[in-house]
């Protein structure tokens, strides 16, 4: 919702480059909070409490920001909404990986990275639409207040959806619910997966105290490898592409109705290729996707720069941009959160996915609150060179140090830190 915000947000509270940055950015403060509590709430409540208690600072964000007098009431409620935002991005992934059979589990995971792009494009869609029922003066003072308020309906959705899902069979194991462990493991998928998933669920548990210690000790591999990949996730500038998509068109000479529709373009873009990434996560494997679309990225963004550079089409910019956010959508988009889901070991899973989520974003919110003033400093073409050379960074240190966890059971994967056999690149 703030791409389509920001501009007219910037007028009616009079901000400067920083301004702009600290508008658009001061969400994902919110998130590296919500991001740094979840894993304890997550491990404490369950996974499924945690996620009602994000929908409702999801619900309350909306309708707060509707009433903003000021900037910094909107700011303080931009951080609630950014608290679940930053909890669901570390619960949602968790639970899922921990429901899912092993067959489907990139896919499923997949299908949180689903959501978030569907709703992308919803949010673009009706910024475009709301953009359109008014002149610049009434989008300026009223216009962005709908933007997002249209996000209640979503949250409300979202906590009524969340009502009759089960819990996740490897927290109720850890919380010695064995038989409730067990049901929910029959239910999804069968009863003889279930006892077989059970004796490993419950090996690997004995096998792990579940102090936060152990992620700096035994498991200190994957806690660094979580941090780095989530990192180089937001490095090649993904969040303040989609934060200023319609400010990105207009550098190109786009006309604004013009770029609003190109963000809605862009965004389908991103749903088409996450598509295609739910089909493929389980055949091609984690890391080959990554390094895929980390490709894809890094040549459109050194491209997007020398188009700014010569002052070129803006249609060009358009297919570029489409091209990045593509990689993006079958990339990094998927595979990291595929991976941060299955690296750590159950007992500190919600801690571990905690502290590498909160890295993404930090890296984030730098990329937010400095987009506008590496755009006023560096210029459009410096800028996207910056980002094209972040996701030439991700192309060198994933190919040298992440593993491929495609086809192996959680319990699987945490046997390769414990035993000291890395799996399979």
């Amino acid at each position: 919702m703030i791409s389509g915000a920001i501009g007219y947000l910037g007028q009616l509270f009079h901000l400067g480059e920083a301004g702009k940055g600290w508008a658009a950015g001061c969400a994902l403060v919110g998130c590296i909070v919500g991001c740094a509590a979840a894993g304890t709430v997550a491990d404490y409540l369950g996974k499924k409490k945690g996620l009602g208690l994000c929908a409702l600072c999801f619900a309350l964000s909306s309708i707060g920001i509707l009433f903003a007098a000021d900037l910094h009431q909107f700011v303080l409620w931009r951080l609630i909404g950014g608290v679940g935002i930053g909890a669901a991005s570390v619960i949602a992934p968790n639970y899922i990986a921990e429901i899912a059979p092993t067959r489907v589990r990139g896919r499923c995971v997949t299908l949180y990275q689903l959501g978030i792009v569907s709703g992308i494009l919803a949010a673009v869609f009706v910024n475009m639409l709301i953009q359109r029922m008014g002149d610049e003066a009434w989008n300026v003072s009223t216009g962005w207040r709908w933007m997002f308020f249209a996000g209640v309906i979503p949250a409300i959705l979202f906590g009524v959806m969340i009502l009759p899902a089960v819990e996740s069979p490897r927290w109720l194991m850890k919380m010695g619910r064995r038989d409730e462990a067990i049901a929910v493991l029959t239910k999804i998928d069968g009863p003889e997966a279930a006892a077989r998933e059970t004796v490993e669920i419950e090996n690997a548990l004995a096998t792990e105290e579940g102090h936060i210690s152990e992620l700096f000790t035994t498991f200190r591999r994957p806690l660094l490898l979580g941090i780095m990949l989530a990192g180089l996730q937001q490095l090649s500038g993904i969040t303040p592409v989609f934060s200023f998509l319609p400010e990105i068109f207009r550098a190109a000479g786009t006309k604004t109705s013009d770029a609003f529709f190109q963000s809605v373009l862009v965004s389908l873009i991103n749903l088409v290729f996450t598509l295609f990434a739910l089909w493929l996560v389980d055949k091609a494997g984690r890391k080959t996707l990554v390094l895929a679309g980390s490709s894809l990225q890094f040549v459109a963004f050194a491209l997007v720069g020398w188009f700014y550079h010569i002052h070129g089409s803006g249609v060009a910019v358009l297919i570029l941009v489409m091209a990045f956010v593509a990689g993006h959508a079958f990339g990094n988009g998927v595979a990291c959160w595929v991976i941060i889901s299955e690296i750590y070991p159950t007992k500190v899973r919600g801690r571990g996915m905690s502290i590498a989520i909160t890295a993404l974003w930090v890296v984030g919110y730098l990329g937010n609150q400095l987009f506008p003033l590496m755009q006023k400093h560096l210029g459009s073409d410096g800028t996207f060179w910056c980002f094209s050379g972040g996701a030439l960074l991700t192309i060198i240190f994933v190919a040298w140090l992440i593993p491929e966890t495609k086809g192996r059971s959680l319990e699987e994967i945490t046997k390769f830190w414990t035993e000291g056999k890395p799996a399979t690149t």
